[in-house]
């Protein structure tokens, strides 16, 4: 599989038959996927696109975005694409630091979004997990990892030692976080469009975990409720990294977008 480039070093992959539908991921290894599709990526792209019977664009952010990248400079960046690539309005879905995007693309350029679906994100992170995000990414800046605090902010339980495992593992080996990374969690780091909500008139579904440490329910709950047409699917033991794996999370977005 190999991607295609996009304007603003933006980056996409493409599987899949049907309605287009943009996917957006989070915090993760970054890619220039015109370069190399990890494989993670392309099982993700593959799956989504035969689960929910669309065409899924999977657009990746910057590997090496300018200093200084804020949100809206990303979604505007990813509008222009949208506007190249489609023509008109398309359903957009952004999981955790691309959700953040997809909200903010919406929230700034509403002409490219038909739909919205936003997993494990709201109108802003909680102060609690924000701080300790910012914090666990300097100090990886300065080479001091801590893959057991990591994995606290995504999952517990047997998940969580997988997770520090993984971790672990790459802090052994060298493996770096790509610069865009850095750049997202910088972006969001004083990120808040919980005042601009009710601006959003399109058609949005919010997933959220109700154990979610980076993004609290109760911040979830009034993202939901201040967004004028939107559904909220809070699943109740989910946190930031099981929430997508619910069993009523994919029929709840399809009959969403067959809607």
């Amino acid at each position: 599989m190999r991607g295609e480039r996009l304007s603003n070093g933006l980056t996409v992959i493409t599987v899949g038959e049907g309605p287009p539908l943009v996917t957006l991921p989070g915090l993760g290894a970054g890619a220039d996927l015109a370069t190399k599709v990890p494989v993670l990526a392309a099982v993700a792209a593959r799956t989504l696109a035969g689960g929910l019977g669309r065409q899924v664009h999977h657009i990746q952010r910057p590997t090496n975005p300018p200093a200084g990248m804020t949100l809206p400079d990303l979604a505007s960046w990813h509008a222009d694409a949208l506007r190249s690539r489609f023509g008109g309005p398309v359903d957009l879905m952004g999981s955790s630091g691309g959700g953040a995007t997809a909200l903010q693309i919406a929230l700034d350029h509403p002409d490219v979004v038909r739909r919205l679906i936003l997993c494990v994100i709201a109108g802003r992170p909680g102060a609690e997990g924000r701080r300790e995000l910012v914090r666990l990414m300097d100090d990886e800046r300065r080479g001091r990892n801590n893959p057991w605090a990591a994995s606290g902010l995504v999952t517990r339980g047997p998940r969580r030692l997988i997770i520090a495992g993984t971790l672990a593992a790459a802090t052994i080996t060298g493996k770096k976080r790509a610069p865009g990374e850095f750049a997202l969690v910088e972006a969001i780091k004083d990120w808040d469009v919980m005042g601009r909500l009710p601006e959003l008139h399109t058609p949005t579904l919010l997933i959220a975990g109700g154990r979610d440490t980076l993004i609290p329910a109760d911040i979830a709950k009034a993202t939901a409720e201040a967004i004028p047409n939107c559904h909220l699917l809070m699943i109740e033991s989910g946190d930031h990294l099981t929430t997508m794996f619910d069993r009523r999370v994919s029929p709840t977005i399809k009959g969403f977008l067959a809607a």
